[in-house]
């Protein structure tokens, strides 16, 4: 089993833990001061959350890819809309991960404790990273698909009076145009967001070394 992958599981289990159990303290043991017993490091929890963020990022932008497969480049403009509102979500999140990263930089030194933590965080923001960079190559591709196709619609359109071509009206066609191109927009937007978070996880990944 791949080290990096074993490790990462660990760390996500952990991280369900920590969020099932935020705010539970362990009792203390007969006769120990209570200021003795072993606290779990704040900055740590900070990390273990950015860390489960991130994942979810990386699970919803499988599942993005997936139905992008799916749909060997045709979709209809409800379901181009629908995909764009999802790549939005992602690309915010993925801001707000990154705005998390630059407020944990300044308390970062080398030897962090938390290390292994900004290391997994590092690691998944790059495959996160890669995923973003293969959605929006599979939109453009999508899109220039669309564009071939809506250019051979309006050589038969025109023929045939601008009515019906294989039995769409083109109001409909021009309807998955536009949403074709606003998807194609909001896929360059996840990809800057994508760079952006990347750059600000390798940053702590530097600053912990």
């Amino acid at each position: 089993m791949n080290k990096n992958f074993a490790l990462s599981a660990v760390l996500v289990f952990a991280t369900g833990l920590g969020l099932a159990f935020a705010g539970v303290q362990e009792p203390a043991l007969p006769g120990t001061p209570a200021a003795e017993v072993k606290q779990e490091d704040p900055k740590a929890r900070e990390f273990k959350d950015i860390l489960f963020k991130l994942v979810r990022q990386d699970e919803y932008l499988d599942e993005a890819l997936e139905t992008i497969d799916a749909s060997n480049g045709r979709m209809s403009a409800h379901d181009l809309s629908a995909m764009g509102l999802s790549l939005k979500m992602i690309s915010n999140n993925l801001r707000y991960v990154a705005s998390r990263n630059k407020a944990e930089f300044h308390a970062v030194q080398p030897g962090s404790p938390n290390a292994r933590y900004i290391n997994t965080i590092f690691s998944y923001s790059r495959k996160v990273n890669r995923k973003a960079g293969r959605v929006g190559a599979l939109v453009a591709l999508m899109a220039a698909k669309n564009k071939k196709r809506a250019a051979m619609r309006d050589a038969v359109s025109s023929r045939k009076g601008g009515k019906k071509v294989k039995g769409k009206k083109i109001a409909q066609i021009l309807e998955e145009q536009k949403a074709m191109d606003a998807l194609a927009a909001d896929a360059r937007e996840l990809r800057a967001a994508s760079r952006g978070l990347n750059a600000t996880s390798k940053w702590l990944y530097i600053a912990a070394k």
